[in-house]
Order: structure tokens, then sequence, then C-alpha cells
């Protein structure tokens, strides 16, 4: 499988959006470059644990980053422990590589003794960066929501701008039958194992469990049927996670 590594630009998270037009006269998909940590938590330590840490990041971020960045802590809420051995997941999103590459460049010289309080409450193991393309933009980015999750390979023949096509199709359809939720394209990077084959994550976003919920029971009542004919035999998609993410704090231009 191809490995599709983006050098796109513009905004995940709560910042400011940018938006170029393609010759044909519709908008360039909105992307972001996204940083994860895994990690589980030290004996004795659980999220509060973790978000008073985060709390003095935010603090420290005000006047330590030059670039906009915002944190989530990702928990697992509907998963298969066996399938993911750590209990949480750091993300970042920035606004570009460039930005997050900045961005690590100036923890990694002023954020050691965070640092050190970070790793007081969990060992991470992996890092990775990656990039996110925005399919559907949820309405609510910047505050807590619920991620469903899945991986993704292309089949024989299929890349990434097929999935787009489809996706504009698609989430046409979402728009004129009142389908809720944000969907998201992540495209694994630097850091991903090396055995690895995805693709891309497939991410839908929602405000609650009740939406998402919704959204389900309308993909039973027909709407499978009709996302089966836009993206037939592109991809395989593994079993979906659910993960509530948590905003940890940042900065972002006001």
């Amino acid at each position: 499988m191809k490995r599709f590594i983006a050098t796109l630009t513009i905004v995940l998270s709560s910042f400011v959006f940018t938006t170029a037009i393609f010759a044909d006269g519709h908008a360039e998909p909105r992307t972001s470059a996204l940083e994860t940590y895994f990690c589980s938590y030290n004996d004795r330590k659980g999220p509060a644990d973790l978000l008073k840490v985060a709390s003095e990041w935010d603090d420290w971020a005000q006047d330590n980053t030059s670039q906009n960045y915002a944190g989530y802590l990702l928990s697992p809420v509907v998963t298969n422990g066996s399938d993911f051995p750590f209990d949480s997941l750091w993300l970042g999103a920035t606004e570009d590589h460039e930005s997050l590459g900045i961005s690590v460049d100036e923890w990694l010289a002023k954020g050691t003794k965070l640092q050190k309080k970070f790793d007081s409450v969990w060992t991470c193991d992996s890092h990775g960066f990656m990039t996110s393309i925005e399919a559907r933009p949820y309405p609510k980015l910047g505050q807590a929501g619920f991620l469903q999750i899945s991986a993704c390979q292309f089949n024989e023949g299929y890349s990434l701008s097929d999935l787009m096509a489809a996706d504009a199709k698609w989430t046409s359809w979402m728009d004129e039958n009142g389908m809720p939720g944000g969907i998201y394209r992540w495209i694994p990077g630097i850091g991903a194992p090396r055995a690895d084959k995805t693709d891309y994550y497939n991410v839908y976003v929602t405000e609650s469990l009740a939406e998402r919920g919704f959204a389900h029971d309308m993909m039973i009542k027909g709407a499978f049927g009709v996302a089966q004919t836009m993206y037939a035999g592109m991809s395989e998609c593994d079993n979906p996670r659910i993960w509530h993410a948590q905003p940890a704090g940042g900065k972002s231009e006001s």
C-alpha cells in the first residue's frame, strides 16, 4: 500500500481557517498537522493528575510557544483493551507541519521542567506525526467531544483522490439529510510502526454519544446503503473505537 505523506496546510482545532480555490472552483480541503503520544498512567496516577500538569502547561504555552497549538487528552470509551495496551493518548494540533516542528523545538528547548512533571504522571513510549484532512467540519472544534476512529487500507487501484471525491458526495448527503457530526481523515506519517499498513484513519466526531447514536440509527435505516454506493470497494477498515477528547489547553490567536 502506498503511504500518503500529505503536504497540505490549513487549520484543524479551534484556529482560524484559510481556504484556497482549485481551478475547477472547489475549495481545497482544510488540513492540519497532528502529533500523538501513546501513554499509560504511572502507579496511583490518573486523568485528574494529568490535567493538573496540563493546566501548568497551558499557562507555560502562553509565554513560551510562538505557534497556535491545541492539546487534547483522549480517553477510551468503547474499545478493546487487548488491541490498545495503553491508557490514554495525547493529541496536539497545529496549523501545518512547520508550525508543529517549531512547537516541538520550543518544547525541547524550554519545557524540560514541565516534561518531568508529565513523566511523573504517565509513561509515553510512542510519539508520532500525522496530517489531518477535513472532509466535513465539526462545528464545535476546540470543545470536548467523542471521536469514533477506524484504521483503513485502500484496495488496489484506489487512492486518496478517490476517497476525497467520495467524501464530497457523502458529506453533501449528510448535509441534505441532517446527519450530525464532523469527518476527518488522519494520514499516518513519521513515527508510525514499521509493520503498520494503515493508509488513513477514518475519524467521525460528535458532541455526545447520543448524537453518535442518532447518526448510527440513520445508517441502519438506509444511510449504509447510500454510503456503500459512494465508497464501494474503495477501502477495508477495521472495527471502530470510540474515544473521548478533553481539551487540555494550548495557545490560539485571540
